[in-house]
């Protein structure tokens, strides 16, 4: 077992921590928010800033991970031959998990609008009483993104890692790595070695950070429970409800797409995954829960090294299953209540749009940019004002977003590997232990 993992006591002491913290927060998160009184606002306060503090230490350790744990897999010999065809697979397998995703969507939206009643005095009422951000006004004249290939390619690679632009960084080590491969064997060497020390000691640091998991969820989770409640109601109840359910059903589809598919007992894919979704729901970061994933994939379903250290990496940083199916979800519920008929070449120029956007979404709470995919939104016809309500909603759902997404990421990384996985480290630990 790796130096760098905590022992499997730890892990489930860990969880059952997290766990508990988690459920304690959303509880008296709610009460507080009925309530009211001192205790509860003091205890607000208090968690506003040690979650901020538990994520922004995730995000800063988890880039480096990142790129570390690529840049590892570059220069290693034994993945070389394979790592130019297994990107190119991962691309394709990205696109299709999309492609399902828009499916589902476009499937389940129909009923699930039938319920969802329309009062245009009350839309009207809100468009009329909607104030446009600055940041929407300036995104809506735009037309469809165009940006985002030069921003492939950027001048300032310190000013890309402040952004948390990761896509071109990522670009960026895959070119520092063939160019490592490419030196005389006496000069790879030490780099090498240096890189996958390097490598490894990301991942002890990163594990001391996620000691800190109980503790950063419940100030996560109590904030958040207590500013919502169970005050959501009509129309942002309904597009809660709307997008929540079928990301929800998508999560669940792809548990047994795992084990059919990528050939893993059913339970042994709950065990891999389940600490991941954990950091999910409470960071709304899918980045964040890389760590949580690598540490799955190895214990329990036996990954391969080019799983955990190029295709999980990989996925986390590009890969967003959930952005077609929210998407789509989006601008059906807004065409359904403003009345808009899209029409089918709309929606199909829509989809593509979203999934080019999707490969530049960032793994942190909100997408990294909150009006991004506005012009996209605005050519399929809807109008500005439901794209900024729904905007302030997304709070909840970015929650099932993030549970959908690591679970979309080590479904692939299972769907790729499924013949080159060897027997799962838990395999060595004592009988009883997990």
């Amino acid at each position: 077992m790796s130096d760098a993992t905590i022992p499997g006591n730890g892990r489930m002491g860990l969880t059952l921590a997290s766990v508990t913290a988690l459920a304690a927060a959303l509880g008296l998160g709610i009460l507080g928010g009925h309530l009211g009184g001192p205790f509860f606002t003091g205890l607000r306060s208090a968690c506003g800033p040690v979650g901020s503090v538990f994520v922004n230490a995730l995000q800063v350790i988890v880039l480096p991970v990142v790129l570390s744990q690529l840049l590892a897999a570059m220069v290693s010999r034994e993945a070389q031959p394979h790592m130019a065809r297994l990107g190119l697979k991962a691309l394709l397998l990205f696109v299709a998990l999309l492609l399902l995703g828009g499916f589902l969507a476009l499937a389940v939206a129909p009923a699930l609008l039938a319920f969802v009643p329309v009062d245009a005095a009350a839309i009207a009422g809100i468009k009329a009483a909607t104030a446009i951000p600055e940041a929407a006004r300036a995104a809506a004249p735009g037309g469809l993104p165009a940006t985002w290939v030069t921003a492939l390619v950027p001048s300032n690679l310190f000013e890309a890692a402040a952004r948390g632009e990761i896509l071109p960084l990522m670009l960026f080590t895959l070119l520092l790595g063939a160019a490592i491969n490419r030196l005389p064997e006496p000069r790879r060497r030490p780099l090498a070695e240096l890189i996958h020390g390097l490598a490894a000691a990301m991942l002890i640091a990163v594990h001391w950070v996620l000691w800190l998991t109980p503790i950063g969820v419940f100030a996560l989770a109590y904030a958040f429970a207590m500013g919502t409640g169970f005050h959501a109601a009509g129309l942002i109840g309904a597009f809660i409800v709307v997008v929540s359910i079928p990301m929800l059903l998508y999560t669940l589809l792809l548990y047994p797409l795992a084990a059919l598919f990528g050939r893993v007992p059913m339970r042994a894919f709950v065990r891999a995954v389940a600490p991941a979704q954990l950091v999910a729901v409470g960071t709304r970061s899918s980045l964040a829960a890389l760590p949580a994933l690598v540490d799955g994939g190895r214990l329990h379903l036996g990954l391969p090294a080019t799983a955990t250290g190029f295709l999980l990496p990989l996925s986390v940083s590009t890969f967003k299953v959930n952005r077609t199916l929210s998407a789509i979800l989006k601008v059906l519920f807004l065409a359904h209540v403003f009345g808009v008929t899209i029409g089918p070449w709309r929606m199909a120029v829509f989809i593509a749009t979203v999934i080019l956007l999707s490969f530049t979404a960032l793994g942190v709470p909100g997408g990294g940019g909150a009006f991004k995919t506005l012009p996209a939104y605005l050519a399929a016809g809807v109008p500005i004002e439901g794209i900024v309500i729904l905007e302030a909603a997304d709070a909840i759902p970015d929650i099932f977003k993030t549970l959908l997404n690591v679970t979309g990421d080590m479904t692939a990384a299972v769907l790729l590997t499924r013949g080159e996985r060897t027997a799962p480290e838990t395999a060595e630990l004592p009988e009883g232990a997990t």
